[in-house]
């Protein structure tokens, strides 16, 4: 049997979410509503809790500590990758300098979202 992947269990109510609306609203208003929340996320810039910071933060040391290659995720007017070697992390000024090829990138600690170690 298949399951209903888009139910939904709230306490004791099995919720199908927006999947029980969908036979009430006309295809190009679904349209909308998914072109809509498409559009959504890269307006906004994510927050991240204390436990995403920490985890963030015992990485990039790890990746400095190790001179290995890294993807960071990163907020600059929109959502922004960038690969390289973390080079430096400069405390005082709160930015981490990354190695891109030959140029030299510095990311500020409240724009980055996401790292992950490329061995």
């Amino acid at each position: 049997m298949k399951k209903n992947q888009h139910l939904i269990v709230k306490g004791n109510v099995i919720d199908r979410g927006q999947l029980k609306w969908g036979a009430l609203m006309l295809p190009e208003h679904v349209r909308m509503l998914r072109e809509w929340r498409d559009d959504e996320p890269a307006k906004h810039k994510p927050h991240l809790d204390e436990e995403e910071l920490d985890l963030l933060q015992e990485e990039i040391g790890l990746a400095h500590q190790r001179q290995c290659m890294v993807e960071l995720r990163y907020w600059s007017d929109g959502l922004a990758t960038l690969s390289g070697v973390i080079v430096s992390i400069d405390l005082f000024s709160r930015t981490v300098q990354v190695l891109n090829g030959t140029k030299a990138v510095q990311i500020g600690f409240n724009d980055l979202l996401g790292i992950r170690l490329i061995d």
